[in-house]
């Protein structure tokens, strides 16, 4: 089990691991400074500003999950007025051949709703999502075109209002890290021209980290969204920054988004539909980042299904698991295995625990309970197959006649009859739909005796990731998690010894 010191060492690892490096965040920059530039000698009839937005500009942005893939730079494109020019005219008329003209792309400049997608060949690491649009003194109108009818229009937008409005969620705990990053390097710093050099992503906050960790795990559990229903990372950082209570540390920080974020949506429904304002924005109509969830409810509904994962993952596992193995085990399912090698490089036991392939029926040296489990002639057979590796963790909470709580280990000391056991399923990386089943297989005389030797499947019946049982018959039983999902286990524990004396 990690105490909370070490989960934030590890925590620190892995944003360490996912997070750009200077040299391209710095390539990043200077080429939106180029782009801008030269659109500004290419546009002697307008004055145009671009600045980026979104991740690049909130200090969250994290690597693709594989290194073929690009980092997303999104830019504003501003305009310093209208014009005259109508929403399509800008959009299409103006900014395409602006963009295709610049340089040689690597494939056709795509059309999204808001912006246009753009791949250069001489920036082989990123794609540029450009957005089209007009200041409006405080505001901005940027460019929506909606398919479905083939309209463009202007909509209200504040990107730099948001970036004001985040860096103030942070401003305290940013201010505390400043001053010690001068203070450490007090040796180096010579004027107040170092000071200003200094880039804010050396600045990192835990609510900046924490946001990397989530996404990262969003990445992973809905890499194949086929249906279009992964969080937008709009969402999840407008409710940590809104959630962040200056923690000064990844875990507790974690512990404050995943256990507020559901009650926080649900306060802030508007005559039952779903709201999460655009804090920076207070236009006649106010930009509701999760208007689509009213539309679409599959939407809002993959949303908690991941904020119930990334709860398991982040906040219940590393004071549940039992070892530094299964730690690692479940933050790879989460996270992406070859990350979690990468950060645990040195340790060769947990690189050995993550490149393992267990099958608890060919085993070798299957303790002698597991094997009198297996033999069992009442226990059913998996009828989902068998998937590679035990990726499943069973964490055991006991209550006994007295009303005392304690961790029941895998196999632990025999415990009395009467004892209330609640078994949570521990695993990450797995979206929905999906279902939790509890292989339950009692042994003895006594549970023979009352025809209470079980065997089959049942469901969790504490939640949705946890089944309830109390201990009724003297000697060794035990219950094994299998996920299933379209009807083939995608996920399983190891076989949990329970002792009852």
């Amino acid at each position: 089990m990690y105490n909370k010191e070490q989960m934030n060492r590890l925590y620190e690892s892995i944003v360490k691991s996912i997070d750009i490096s200077e040299e391209l965040f710095d390539k990043a920059e200077k080429e939106y400074i180029e782009m801008g530039r030269w659109i500004d000698v290419a546009t002697p009839n307008y004055k145009i500003s671009i600045y980026p937005q979104g991740s690049f500009a909130l200090g969250t942005v994290i690597k693709p999950i594989y290194d073929t893939d690009d980092y997303d730079l999104d830019l504003v494109c501003e305009f310093d007025k209208q014009y005259d020019l109508s929403a399509k005219q800008l959009k299409l008329d103006v900014m395409k051949p602006l963009l295709i003209s610049y340089r040689k792309t690597r494939k056709e400049i795509e059309e999204k709703r808001r912006c246009w997608h753009v791949e250069y060949d001489h920036i082989p690491n990123f794609h540029m999502d450009v957005i089209p649009s007009i200041n409006k003194s405080i505001y901005i109108d940027i460019t929506d075109h909606d398919e479905d009818i083939d309209k463009y229009d202007y909509i209200g937008s504040n990107p730099k209002g948001y970036i004001e409005w985040f860096n103030g969620r942070k401003s305290e705990r940013r201010k505390a890290i400043y001053q010690a990053y001068l203070f450490e390097n007090k040796n180096t710093i010579k004027c107040q021209a170092d000071v200003e050099k200094i880039k804010e992503y050396k600045l990192k906050t835990p609510l900046q980290k924490a946001i990397q960790l989530l996404k990262r795990h969003r990445d992973i559990m809905l890499e194949k969204d086929d249906k279009n229903t992964k969080p937008i990372s709009i969402i999840i950082t407008t409710l940590a920054a809104e959630l962040y209570k200056n923690e000064d540390n990844i875990l507790d920080t974690l512990t404050t988004i995943l256990n507020n974020a559901e009650k926080y949506i649900l306060d802030h429904k508007v005559d039952g539909k779903y709201h999460i304002d655009n804090p920076s924005y207070t236009g006649i109509k106010k930009e509701n980042f999760a208007d689509k969830w009213n539309e679409h409810n599959d939407r809002a509904e993959a949303f908690f299904n991941w904020l119930d994962n990334a709860k398991t993952v982040f906040i219940y596992s590393p004071s549940e698991v039992q070892s530094e193995n299964d730690i690692a085990n479940i933050l790879g399912m989460a996270l992406g295995d070859n990350l979690i090698r990468r950060v645990y490089l040195d340790n060769e036991d947990v690189i050995k625990s993550l490149n393992k392939k267990k099958d608890d029926t060919s085993a070798a040296l299957v303790p002698y309970k597991v094997k009198s489990i297996l033999a069992a002639p009442h226990r059913l057979p998996c009828p989902w197959g068998t998937p590679k590796g035990s990726r499943v963790f069973i964490s055991a909470t006991a209550t006994d006649l007295a009303s005392r709580q304690f961790k029941y280990i895998n196999d632990g000391p025999a415990i009395a009859k009467g004892t209330s056991l609640d078994f949570r399923a521990l695993f990450g990386g797995i979206s929905q739909p999906f279902n939790v089943r509890w292989h339950i297989v009692n042994l003895g005389s006594e549970a023979t005796s009352h025809h209470c030797l079980r065997g089959n499947f049942e469901i969790s019946n504490v939640g949705k990731f946890t089944r309830h049982e109390e201990t009724e018959y003297t000697g060794s039983h035990s219950i094994q998690c299998f996920i299933t999902k379209h009807n083939q286990c995608v996920a399983k524990s190891d076989i949990f010894i329970v002792n009852v004396e």
